[in-house]
């Protein structure tokens, strides 16, 4: 949803945050992302315990909130 924050953990281990937001909030670097970026259209919809590919590995969200 537009305004939730995705909790992802990545097959590297890593674990990310974001929120997703309008186009004039977006800061990549402070994990904010556009909510027409691919990763925002790759996590949308989901829900804790399904999967999303994420920079073309699969990568399982954890929190939804």
């Amino acid at each position: 949803r537009f305004g939730c924050t995705v909790t992802i953990d990545r097959e590297d281990g890593r674990r990310q945050t974001f929120r997703i937001v309008g186009e004039d909030e977006a800061e990549p670097a402070a994990g904010a992302i556009s909510y027409v970026a691919p990763l925002a259209r790759a996590l949308l919809g989901k829900g804790v315990g399904d999967e999303a590919m994420v920079a073309g590995a699969a990568a399982e969200i954890v929190a939804v909130g």
